[in-house]
Formats: structure tokens, C-alpha cells, sequence
């Protein structure tokens, strides 16, 4: 009988999501995909953000708002940077009017919404009612095109450092972290 190794930490230390993988086998109609961008959380060096959706718009060029969807109450989503792999599917998007479309805006309940910054820091946000991201090179929605569109998210990746941060706690006790949200997203 012939011997086979097998390394259970291949796919661990893959930067694929295991949707990827089942992206190669879907079929070969290619969704749309758009990577949105928030200054303010760039400045910031966001890395990652759980936000509680209530709705979900899109904005035209002409700055018009077209609501796509309403989530009844529902859990945290969250965003993380290109770098993690990771992204969010709609198919609602394409239900737009047609047109050409600049910006996408969440907006959030006043509960259960949290930035996560490249260095492991944790903090509320509690207190935004929307953010907008911008679409890179923006999209157009012609009518008959694929099924669905992958959101990207351009976030800071994480520090490798941030894994120490709960020793470094420990000795910095002292000091108070100021917050990094006072006055960064303007709504």
C-alpha cells in the first residue's frame, strides 16, 4: 500500500477564501466586480469593519439616491480589505435603473457597528448613521448582464504586529487610548 502525506495546514495558510475555490468550478459567466473605498477609513488605516446594515443605496452621477435593498434587523456584517480574500455578493445591485452609478452608501443601526484598525485596535462606531464608499472607475448598469456583483473592499491590510498586542496591553495600562473616530466620517 503506498504511503500519501497529508498537510492539514495547506489551505490554512492559502490568502484564498474558500469562496474562491468555489469560484473556479462556478460557471465561466463572469460576475461584475467593484472595489468601493472610504477616505476617512483609509486615513484611518481601517483594516476590517463589522457594521450593522439597515439599507443599502446606490448613487447615481446626477447624485440621485436608488435604495436597492432593506435588511430587517439583522447581525453585524463584516467587511474585510481586499487583502483577506474576501468579499460580499449582491444580486440586488443589478436590479438598479439603468445608468451609471458613483457611490455605494450603507446605512446603519445605532447598535453593533465596530472598526477594527491594521494594529488590532477595536473601537465603536456606533455613532454614523450612513457611510459612503466610492466606486472605483464607478459602474454602469446597462440591463441583461451577469447575475451578480462582487463588492471589494480597499482597506488597510493588518499589521503583523498586532498579534502582540494583548502582551503590549498588559505593560500599557496606564495610558487611554484617544479615539480615532472623533470627527473623521462626515455624514
Amino acid at each position: 500500500m503506498k504511503k500519501m502525506s497529508f498537510y492539514p495546514t495547506l489551505w490554512s495558510t492559502s490568502p484564498y477564501t474558500p469562496n474562491v475555490m468555489a469560484d473556479w468550478y462556478a460557471s465561466p459567466e463572469k460576475g461584475a466586480e467593484l472595489i468601493l473605498k472610504n477616505e476617512a477609513a483609509e486615513a484611518l488605516k481601517v483594516s476590517e469593519m463589522s457594521l450593522n446594515i439597515v439599507k443599502f443605496s446606490a448613487l447615481d452621477e446626477h447624485g440621485n439616491e436608488h435604495f436597492i435593498i432593506d435588511f430587517p434587523g439583522q447581525n453585524p456584517v463584516s467587511l474585510k480589505g481586499i487583502p483577506s480574500g474576501s468579499f460580499l455578493r449582491s444580486k440586488s445591485v443589478l436590479s438598479l435603473p439603468e445608468g451609471n452609478y458613483t457611490t455605494l452608501r450603507f446605512y446603519l443601526a445605532g447598535w453593533g457597528n465596530q472598526f477594527i484598525y491594521q494594529d488590532g485596535v477595536e473601537e465603536s462606531a456606533n455613532q454614523f448613521e450612513r457611510l459612503d464608499f466610492a466606486v472605483e472607475n464607478g459602474f454602469q448598469v446597462k440591463g441583461g448582464e451577469a447575475l451578480e456583483v462582487k463588492l471589494w473592499f480597499d482597506f488597510a491590510p493588518f499589521q503583523w504586529k498586532r498579534h502582540f498586542k494583548p502582551l503590549t496591553d498588559l505593560f500599557i495600562r496606564s495610558k487611554s487610548p484617544k479615539p480615532r473616530l472623533v470627527n473623521s466620517f462626515g455624514n
